[in-house]
């Protein structure tokens, strides 16, 4: 694949949906040649990033969208989650999860197992940025 190439879906905010980012950000990275290991970090990570647009977006109707952008690099994949988030927190990023309790585990998660991530709140938008970058010998 090209630098440059861009791959864009919009899919509705409901967690039946996340699947088809997961298996549209797999195919781009075996095509761009990741190892099966990095495919697998890329996966889990941008379905944890979708997963959390759906649980935590804040918009107040039925008409809520998660937008991702898939961006060909020569180092990498540069990933975008975008959200509505009316009246939302930003959320904090702790150093080491809580065990003790279920759930927030998802950024800490996106952040290990990416290369950079970057989170953007925007007025009423999220942005989760994330680069995975191409071992040396999967080019």
């Amino acid at each position: 694949m090209k630098q440059g190439h861009v791959v864009e879906l919009e899919i509705p905010s409901a967690p039946e949906y996340v699947s088809i980012v997961r298996r549209a950000v797999e195919g781009l990275a075996r095509r761009m040649e990741f190892s099966e290991v990095q495919i697998e970090d890329l996966k889990l990570a941008v379905g944890e990033a979708c997963t959390n647009a759906v649980r935590h977006g804040c918009a107040d109707n039925d008409l809520r969208h998660i937008a991702v952008r898939c961006m060909v690099m020569d180092e990498g994949l540069a990933v975008e989650i975008r959200n509505d988030i009316r009246d939302c927190r930003i959320p904090t990023v702790p150093a080491q999860p809580d065990v003790t309790r279920e759930g927030g585990f998802g950024l800490y998660l996106i952040r290990k197992l990416m290369d950079e991530v970057d989170i953007v709140w925007e007025p009423e938008t999220a942005v989760v940025k994330m680069l995975k970058r191409l071992s040396p010998t999967a080019v």
